[in-house]
Formats: structure tokens, sequence, C-alpha cells
């Protein structure tokens, strides 16, 4: 006869041997559903009719996130059914033809189907053919700028492209010549005073603009008068978007940063599009005008005077083309770095200075031309910010040469801090 001990000990194989089996079973049920529609991996890779996308074995044909290709997503509430977001209009879900019933395909568009469902009349897309911006070639599938356009092939395929054909150009929506349209004359948004655009330039009576101004702008603060002399230039060309080539490349970056900080400040809805240049060869062109509407020059601290003239020289045919085809000149000169950019103005021909000279931080500067545009609203006198400078220019205060900010010794004005010249 078996003893208690015994039998306890066969009792105990006979449930691990249980227990392995079970674990086995489930194993091999864990490996099935692996290969079902949630993963369908067979061996390391996707099974027949699925496609590895984002690191997932996805259903082309099903999966609303990778409709025919991955990541082709269908537009919220749109089934995807045979590869395609909302599916084929001429059959319904089930395979059965759409005639007969009520004519309308279950669960997608024009189907009746309560709200929020396709088909209800809230739909993301409307129903097929999809060659519409909004739903191009499938339902989800969105054209955007530049290929705003949804366009039909001459094999019938729809898809996304530009909308307009060249030489005419998309601007706001709609198809311009550039190179006639006054609005738009070389450039979405290029407004010519004049009323008159020809082969893409303004013509005229589209006198340009050169602001030298003496302040550095690494300490001012948004709404200030020196930020506001600043800010005024800038925004002389009306427009929109505003064309900036931003010479930057022996300035200080903090100064630039600040400097941009206030322009975007005083944008007042108005696009700004800003190129960096670090190279004094992107201002030897005799393409600005067509390209830019202001060319904004740094106080370049951080070089000799000798190389800025040199650097100068390269500009001054160039830079005065621009400026008599419209355009304008800022040149921002401060207190610091090693001086020289009275002889860069000076060889680029855009202001004849002998020299400048630093003032202290809260001296006092007053407007003397109020009805130029660059002392449009500024406080006068104001105090300056630290680094500006007085200029001692060889072109005296008169006709197109207008000082608008003197530096006030005394209570009377003396040497000019801001200066606009007219370029006509």
């Amino acid at each position: 006869m078996m003893t208690s001990k015994r039998a306890m000990e066969i009792m105990d194989r006979v449930r691990a041997r249980l227990l392995v089996l079970v674990l086995v079973g489930a194993s091999l049920a864990s490996t099935v559903q692996g290969c079902g529609a949630e993963n369908s991996l067979v061996d390391g890779a996707c099974a027949a009719g699925y496609a590895a996308c984002d690191g997932m074995c996805a259903d082309l044909a099903a999966d609303r996130d990778h409709c025919g290709a991955c990541a082709t997503r269908c537009a919220p509430g749109i089934a995807c059914v045979g590869s395609v977001c909302g599916g084929d209009p001429r059959d319904r879900l089930d395979g059965s033809s759409r005639e007969g019933g009520d004519g309308a395909v279950d669960g997608a568009p024009g189907d009746g189907s309560p709200d929020g469902q396709p088909g209800d009349g809230s739909d993301a897309c409307p129903p097929p053919p999809y060659v519409t911006a909004a739903a191009c070639g499938a339902c989800g599938i969105v054209c955007v700028a530049p290929n705003s356009a949804c366009l039909v092939d001459a094999m019938g395929k729809p898809g996304c492209g530009p909308p307009c054909v060249a030489p005419l150009q998309e601007c706001g929506g709609k198809c311009i010549d550039l190179t006639n349209d006054p609005r738009n004359c070389g450039a979405c948004g290029k407004f010519c005073p004049s009323n008159i655009c020809a082969s893409s330039m303004c013509q005229g009576a589209t006198p340009g603009d050169v602001v030298v101004i003496g302040h550095d702008y690494q300490d001012a603060v948004g709404g200030s008068s020196q930020a506001r002399v600043l800010t005024n230039a800038v925004f002389i060309p009306t427009s929109n978007p505003l064309r900036i080539l931003s010479y930057e490349q022996f300035a200080s970056a903090a100064v630039v940063a600040n400097v941009k900080s206030l322009i975007q400040s005083a944008a007042g809805g108005r696009m700004l599009k800003i190129t960096v240049a670090t190279t004094a060869a992107a201002l030897a062109s005799a393409t600005l005008a067509q390209t830019y509407d202001v060319v904004l020059v740094h106080d370049q601290q951080g070089t000799a005077p000798a190389a800025l003239t040199a650097i100068g020289a390269t500009w001054a045919a160039d830079l005065t083309a621009f400026s008599k085809a419209g355009g304008v000149v800022v040149a921002l000169d401060g207190a610091s770095g090693q001086g020289g950019m009275p002889a860069l103005l000076t060889s680029a021909q855009l202001l004849d200075l002998a020299g400048h000279e630093s003032i202290p931080a809260g001296s006092l500067v007053g407007i003397v031309a109020p009805a130029d545009r660059i002392a449009t609203l500024v406080v006068s006198p104001y105090g300056t910010f630290d680094r500006s400078v007085t200029f001692q220019s060889n072109e005296g205060n008169g006709g197109n040469v207008v000082y608008v900010a003197e530096h006030i010794v005394d209570g009377l004005p003396a040497d000019p801090v801001v200066v606009h010249k007219v370029v006509p």
C-alpha cells in the first residue's frame, strides 16, 4: 500500500506536468495570435498582405493611418476600404453592388449615417471622385503650398501640383504675372508706389532711401524712441511680405538678435522674410531690387576699418542701383568694436563721413526734422542707451539729406545721430 507521503509526491509531479502543458498551449496560442491582424508577423517579417509601417505591420487595404501606402492617413471619420480612403463608390463595404437598397455605401460618404459619421453631411471629404485640393486622389490627401492645387494628369490620375502655369505665380490664391503687376512686382506683395511695373521692376517716381543710425541696439527695448527710429526706417517700404537682407558677417550676434526682435515686435501683422548674409558678396549683386525691399547693414564691429573700406567699394554700384530702384538701405553704427562703419559707409557711397564720436549712455538726442518719416511718433528729446555715436558728415543738412536727430549739447542741437538720405 502506497504511503500518503509517496502519494503526495506523485500528485505534485502530475501537477507540474499539467502546468507545463498549459504554458506550452498558451505559448502556441500567442504565436498564432502574433500572425493575426494585430501584428501579422511571420518569422520576424510582415505576412503577405501587410507592409512594415512605422515599425509595425499594417494592412494597407484597411488601415486608416496607412491607407494604400505607409503614412497615407484618412481624414477623421473616413474608413480605408480597398486601399482607398472612403472606398470605391461603386461597391458596398460588404462586397455587394450599390444597386438596390438605399443605393448608398454603408459607412461611406453620402449614406445618411448618424451625426459624426461619414455621410451625415459633416464629412471631412466630399464623395468621390477626389479631385479637389481638400481631397486629391483619395479622401484625406490635402494639397498644400507650393503644390496647393489638385491637378489631373493625361492618364486621368489626380495629384497635387503648383496651381499656376509659368510665367504666372500664385499670390494670395490668384495666378499673377509678376512682370507687370504693380501690386506684385517681381515678387508677391511688392507694391510699386508709381503703380507701374515693367519687367518685374517698379517704374516711375520711386525714390529710394538710405538711413544711417548712430545707435547700438544691444540694450534697446521695444517702444523706446531709439527703437522707433530703427523700425520707422525698416518699414518705409509698404510691401507685404517685407523682404529684408540682413548683413551680419562681422556683427555682434547679441545685437543682431535684439535688432530682429525689435523689428518683429513692430511688424503689426506684416510678414517678414529675413535673409541672412554672412559674406559681403551677397550685397554685391545687380538683382538686389528684384529680391529685397530692405538691405539692413548691422554694425560690423568685428573687423578693421581697412577691411570694411574694401568691402564697401564692392557694394557701391549695386547699392546705388538698389536704392535708385526704390530700395531702402538701413545702416547701424554703434561705439563698439574697431569703429570701421564710417569707412564702410563712405566707400559704399551711402553717406560721406569724416568719422564718428561716441556719446555716453543717457545723452539727450532731439528730433530736428519732425516732418521726416523716420521721426514719426518719436518722443523728443530722448535719452540714448549705451554705445551711441554722433556723425561728422561731409554731406550737409539740406536737399536730399536730412539730419533727423541730433545730439543735444548745452541745450542746443549739435552733430547728427540719425541721417535720412533720399536717393532720387
